[in-house]
This record gives structure tokens, sequence and C-alpha cells, in this order.
């Protein structure tokens, strides 16, 4: 009886493995601006100064084989060449490590002030993407042997992986789009009796808008202890057959911030995200938890951590070598969770 529920547990982890990655779809954070280049390489250089990111998500972990995704990331302006630079790398552990993905990356962003205070920020990013099957943790969350499995076969699949995006912002407004994969990366993953798996690492689409409206600012220069502001927000992004659209608000009354996001696709409400974060100075912690509001109820939701570190510096300004006048650019301030 035991080994029979085992086989099931399985067999049911193992199918949902094959289905979410038919279409190679990517993971999935709810903390979007914690994690800024993972969102929209064009993020980029967008804070000015040196910014370290790590990001850690637990999803699902009521039920065996959870997926656990991890992702850090740096990136800087460089003002001599007004353009920013970043680094993100990202393992996505799905099933205890069962199926694996990897990928690594670098970004280069520039940037052109169309105004006074309109910024435009466009990024080119490649790397490496890696996902493989490993077959003794099958064995040891299945209780079968290797015979037991031997019928299927696997091939790893691995490729050049490319994106790019767009980002523009003023003090009260921002917006961008951005595409991933733009290079699908094609290969068999499973095969078995008669039935061969093919995965499509599809484009992924992403749209984001939104402001910031301030309620209570003690002083025009700096943020203070106190400050009140309000950042709607609308998130869309589309991969193969998965659409998502997020529609929320983050309230800060600095250092502390809290903020609410429903998810959906066009037919189902999926979940309701809640988040919190304090920050201070160059430091900012997050934590958020998703309610899922669909018949995957019972899997635990999903809980994700934030730690930001930013490097204090003096990079803001341009000089122009032939008027030898300096160009003002002002950091994108949008949410930081």
């Amino acid at each position: 009886m035991i080994l029979c529920k085992q086989k099931t547990v399985f067999f049911l982890i193992l199918i949902f493995l094959l289905s979410s990655k038919i279409f190679g779809q990517d993971a999935h954070y709810s903390q979007f601006y914690a994690n800024p280049l993972y969102l929209n390489p064009a993020f980029a250089g967008s804070n000015n100064c040196p910014r370290f990111s790590i990001n850690f998500r637990d999803q699902w972990p009521a039920i065996p084989g959870n997926f656990l995704v991890l992702s850090g990331s740096y990136d800087q302006h460089i003002a001599a060449i007004r353009s920013g630079i970043g680094v993100i790398v990202l393992s996505d552990i799905q099933g205890k490590g069962m199926l694996n993905t990897f990928n690594a990356s670098a970004i280069y962003n520039f940037r052109i002030k169309v105004s006074h205070k309109f910024n435009l920020q466009f990024a080119l990013q490649g790397g490496y993407l890696t996902s493989y099957v490993n077959w003794s943790k099958m064995e040891t969350a299945s209780g079968m042997h290797y015979e037991d499995l031997s019928s299927f076969s696997y091939k790893e699949k691995r490729g050049f992986d490319a994106a790019f995006g767009i980002v523009g912002y003023t003090p009260y407004l921002y917006f961008g789009i951005a595409m991933h994969h733009l290079f699908p990366i094609q290969d068999k993953l499973l095969s078995g009796p008669g039935e061969q798996f093919k995965t499509n690492w599809v484009p992924k689409y992403t749209a984001h808008i939104g402001g910031k409206i301030t309620i209570l600012q003690k002083s025009r220069n700096e943020v203070n202890v106190g400050d009140i502001y309000l950042y709607p927000n609308f998130i869309f992004s589309s991969q193969g057959t998965f659409n998502y659209m997020h529609e929320g608000f983050y309230f800060n009354f600095y250092p502390f911030t809290i903020g609410g996001w429903l998810r959906h696709n066009f037919n189902n409400v999926d979940a309701f995200i809640f988040s919190c974060g304090v920050e201070y100075k160059f430091l900012r912690v997050g934590y958020s938890y998703d309610f899922i509001l669909n018949k995957l109820e019972g899997t635990g939701g999903a809980h994700e951590v934030s730690l930001q570190f930013t490097i204090p510096c003096n990079n803001d300004r341009v000089v122009k070598k032939k008027t030898k006048k300096s160009m003002n650019y002002e950091p994108l301030d949008c949410p930081k969770f």
C-alpha cells in the first residue's frame, strides 16, 4: 500500500513537471520589484549605485515535490558611458531536485535622457540556460528502482538564451516591456514507450506600468522616516498558453511597506499576494505569501523572501566631452518589493 501511494505521488509529480515544462514555463516571483532584473533587464543600473539582490521562493510547501527558486543579481550604472550593467543567476529546483533548471546571464543597458524629467533605458541580455532530470532523485522520491524507470530516456536541454527590455520613467510614472527567450530552445526532454515530450522554451512577454503618489514628504531632497507614498501597479505576462495579470499596490510609510496583489488569467483568479518589507538607508528585507484561490488551495501557497543591499555612491552625472556640461540622471523611483 505504501509503495503504491509512493508511486502515485511520484507519477503525479512527474506528470506535472512534464506538463509545466512542455512549453518551458519560467519560474514565477511575487515580489516583482525586489527582483528587478528578472522582471525586466532594462532595470539594470536604474538605481544608479551598485545593487545586490537575493530572492528565494518556496512554492507549494504542503505537498511532496515543492518548487524552490533561488536567484541573485548585481547591477549598477556607469556614468562615464551612460550605461548600466548587470548579471543575474537563477536556480529552479522542482520535485525536490527531480527536474532542475539553471540560468546565468549578463545585461548591458543604455540610457537616454529624453527630457529634463523623462528617461528611457534599453537593455540586451545574453546567457546560458540548461535543464536536466536527476534520475537518482526520482528513484528516491518514488521508492522505485532504476529498472522501473528504464523505459524512459533523457537528453539534457541547454543553449544560448537572450532577452531585451525597455523601461521609461519620470518622477511619477514608470513603464516597460520585456521579451525573454528570443531564440526558443527546443529539445527532447523525456521519451517513453510510444511517447515523446518535446520541450520548447518559448518567448515570455512582459508589460508593466506603475506610478508614485506622494501623500506626505518632509523633504524634497531625501526620504525621511514618516514619509508616505502609494504605488499602484499593473503587470501582464504571457508565455505559451500561460497568461497572467497582476493588479496591486504598495503602501510605503517609510521605512515600512505593505502591499496587496491579485493574480489571475482571463478565466480564473489564481492568488492573492500579501507582501511586507522594511528598508533603512541601503538595506531592504521583504516577505510575501501567496494565498491560493483556485483548486490548488491545499498546496500551502508560496513563501518568498528578498534581500537587497545598495552600496552608497555618487554616480548620477555624465560629463559631455564637447560642452563639458553635466547631465543629471535621476534614479528610477519605483517600489522595492
